[in-house]
C-alpha cells in the first residue's frame, strides 16, 4: 500500500511539474521579456546606468546617403541575439480603448537610446527600421490603453506559439487568447482558450500553447489600472 501511495504521489508530482513548465518561454523570448521588464522599471526611475547596460549590446542599423541599409540593426541581451520586427499580419478587432503613445514608454532599444540621450525625457522618434540579415525571431506591437481599457487583435500562427505582454512601470495588464484551427474545408478542427490574468492584473503575463496547423489567433490585452499605460506584446516567429 505504501509503495502504491509513493508511486501515485510521484506520478502526480511529475504531472504537476509538467503542467508548471508548459508555459515556459524559449530562451530568446525569455531574454526579451526580461529586457522589457528591466528597461520599463529603469526608465520610470531614470536609472540611466541600467538603461545603458540593457542596450550595451545593441547596434543600430547603418544607412548610406540614399537611405539603403548598410548593416542591419543587431540586439543581444542575456547572451541571446534577438531579431524583432513589427507584427506582419495584425488586425485590430476592438481597439477603441487604445490611447496615444505620447509621453509613454516605448520599450525598444532605439527608444531607450533616445531616453538616455535626453535624460529620460520621452521624445517622438521615427519608427526604427527593423531590417537585418538573418532570421527574425519574434514580432511585436507597442501600444497604449486607456484607464481600465482593453483591446483585441488578430494574427496567425502555427506550431509552438509563445506570447508575452509587459506593461510600462506602474501598470498592470492581463493577457488572454483564443485560437482557431481549420482544415481545407474551413471546418474548425481545434480551438484553444487560455488566460494569464489576475483581478488586479500583472506587471507581465505570458502564454504558450501548440497549434497543429496554421490558424487564427485572437488575443486581448487588458489594463486593470486607473491610469493610461503603454505595453509591448511579443509573439515568437
Amino acid at each position: 500500500m505504501r509503495k502504491l501511495f509513493i508511486t501515485v504521489f510521484m506520478v502526480g508530482l511529475e504531472l504537476f511539474c509538467a503542467a508548471q513548465t508548459n508555459n515556459n518561454l524559449s530562451p530568446k523570448m525569455e531574454a526579451f521579456k526580461q529586457y522589457c521588464e528591466n528597461v520599463s522599471k529603469a526608465a520610470a526611475n531614470c536609472d540611466v546606468d541600467v538603461l545603458a547596460d540593457c542596450i550595451s549590446q545593441w547596434e543600430p542599423a547603418q544607412y548610406d546617403a540614399t537611405g539603403a541599409v548598410i548593416t542591419g540593426e543587431k540586439f543581444v541581451y542575456a547572451n541571446e541575439e534577438i531579431n524583432y520586427t513589427p507584427f506582419g499580419s495584425l488586425q485590430k478587432n476592438d481597439a477603441d480603448q487604445e490611447a496615444t503613445l505620447d509621453g509613454h514608454f516605448k520599450f525598444l532599444p532605439a527608444d531607450v537610446d533616445t531616453l538616455i540621450a535626453n535624460n529620460c525625457e520621452p521624445v517622438a522618434i521615427a519608427e526604427a527600421h527593423q531590417l537585418r540579415a538573418g532570421e527574425n525571431h519574434c514580432e511585436y506591437l507597442v501600444s497604449a490603453l486607456q484607464a481600465k481599457g482593453k483591446a483585441s487583435y488578430s494574427t496567425r500562427g502555427s506550431g509552438r506559439i509563445e506570447m508575452f505582454v509587459v506593461s510600462e512601470n506602474g501598470g498592470k495588464v492581463n493577457l488572454s487568447i483564443h485560437s482557431i484551427e481549420r482544415n481545407y474545408k474551413k471546418e474548425i478542427t481545434g480551438e484553444t482558450t487560455l488566460s494569464d490574468a489576475a483581478p488586479e492584473g500583472k506587471d507581465a503575463a505570458q502564454l504558450v500553447w501548440e497549434m497543429s496547423r496554421n490558424g487564427e489567433i485572437e488575443f486581448t490585452i487588458e489594463n486593470t489600472t486607473d491610469a493610461e499605460i503603454s505595453f509591448i506584446v511579443v509573439k515568437n516567429l
